[in-house]
């Protein structure tokens, strides 16, 4: 069942303010509805969907490995993935680059963690697992 919050409640949970809430609203990138008494209500799933992807639950699971350096090798072997896909991944912005030690690229942990978490739930579609903003692609 869908839950619905009002526009103040969404603005807080975005941090932005009202106009910008009816406004994503009018784009159609918040859903709204009229609610029985006549007040508008803004759905929670839409809210969620415009969170970034350190809001979510699935990354909150490892936030404590935040700022965290591993490097590509090493966390290809910990978490079980081909470098190739790390790198890929660093490219199109979903793992932070920490820097780099001698000639060792530097990740982020907690990103390689919920990467890692989100390509075994997709059963392994590296590729089709993301959208453009690093959240998983709903099945």
């Amino acid at each position: 069942m869908e839950y619905y919050i009002t526009p103040e409640q969404a603005a807080k949970q975005l941090g932005l303010d009202l106009y910008s809430i009816y406004q994503l609203a009018d784009e159609g990138k918040l859903q709204a509805a009229v609610m029985t008494d006549g007040s508008i209500g803004i759905s929670q799933i839409s809210v969620n969907n415009l969170l970034p992807k350190e809001a979510l639950p699935e990354y909150q699971l490892n936030a404590s490995l935040k700022g965290i350096p591993i490097s590509i090798n090493e966390a290809g072997r910990k978490y079980k993935l081909n470098t190739s896909t790390l790198t890929r991944w660093m490219q199109r912005g979903l793992i932070h680059q920490l820097g780099k030690e001698g000639r060792k690229t530097l990740l982020d942990e907690a990103d390689v963690a919920y990467c890692a978490n989100v390509y075994r739930q997709n059963s392994g579609q590296g590729k089709w697992a993301f959208d453009d903003s690093g959240r998983p692609y709903k099945k």
